[in-house]
């Protein structure tokens, strides 16, 4: 367990995908927030109410980034999980691994990988909108709703890459690879559209979709409550319980991997390269 969980952990973050679209690319869009749009929207001379403001404007671009940023490392999840199916069954079929140690050991390798680049993210949000020319230090309001916030977030996309390639695997969809691993990205760039530029009216939408729950906890976590404010300047009147947010969040986690674990029992040996001319 011990090795497949490194692997799992080193496998992450040293793929060029992640790198690439979940760290720099996601990182290119905070310097823009940042270094652009910020400078361009607050002034040195911030009152009380404006530099609320801007704790809010980076909340909310803090919530995006990392929610596309798991998004992006989901995908590439959905990748390394679909290259080792070749052998995975066979493996627990007529092997010692058993199908919890392999869940267990890849979630955890995960979950850990997750943190790292996460906290990665966070570090340096903080360090781009405090020392941005605005002249205010915005830091997280709180850290424990953000760390619980990324756990969460962590093991749902986890969950629903695994989804996502069992799928492929039980359908024979492999020339459809491409388009379900890019599910989890796609939906994280709506994510970022509605949350950042549409006031949704209905707290029914918050709790049942897992992406936007996410979105509020983060955003809750770094400016410290829920007074979410419109491109027109209105703020909702909505008034959401994180707990519930959570519940919700760990409900879509639990269904997921019930799922997940009856497909992993009907698994059998699948070649790839055969798999790819079904």
């Amino acid at each position: 367990m011990k090795r497949l969980l490194l692997y799992t952990i080193k496998r992450i973050l040293t793929s060029p995908q992640i790198i690439g679209f979940g760290v720099l690319f996601d990182l290119f869009w905070g310097v823009l927030g940042a270094y652009v749009m910020a400078p361009s929207q607050f002034s040195h001379s911030l009152v009380a109410e404006e530099q609320s403001g801007y704790l809010y404007f980076t909340s909310v671009w803090y919530a995006d980034l990392v929610i596309m940023s798991l998004s992006a490392i989901a995908t590439s999840i959905t990748f390394i999980l679909y290259y080792q199916t070749g052998t995975l069954p066979y493996l627990i079929r007529y092997s010692k691994l058993k199908t919890s140690t392999y869940i267990t050991s890849m979630y955890s390798g995960g979950l850990i990988a997750s943190l790292i680049l996460e906290l990665l993210i966070s570090v340096t949000t903080v360090l781009m909108f405090s020392y941005n020319g605005v002249g205010i230090t915005v830091t997280p309001s709180n850290i424990g709703i953000m760390i619980l916030a990324i756990i969460l977030a962590s093991i749902f996309f986890i969950s629903f890459s695994t989804l996502l390639n069992l799928i492929i695997i039980k359908l024979h969809a492999y020339r459809l690879q491409n388009l379900f691993s890019f599910i989890p990205l796609i939906l994280g760039y709506l994510a970022f559209a509605v949350f950042t530029f549409v006031t949704l009216k209905s707290p029914a939408v918050y709790y049942s979709n897992p992406y936007m729950a996410i979105e509020i906890l983060l955003y809750d976590g770094y400016f410290g409550k829920f007074a979410f404010v419109n491109p027109a300047g209105t703020e909702t009147t909505l008034n959401l319980s994180l707990g519930l947010l959570s519940l919700s969040t760990v409900a879509w986690i639990v269904i997921l991997n019930v799922v997940n674990y009856i497909l992993f029992r009907k698994m059998y040996y699948v070649n790839l390269e055969e798999g790819r001319t079904m």
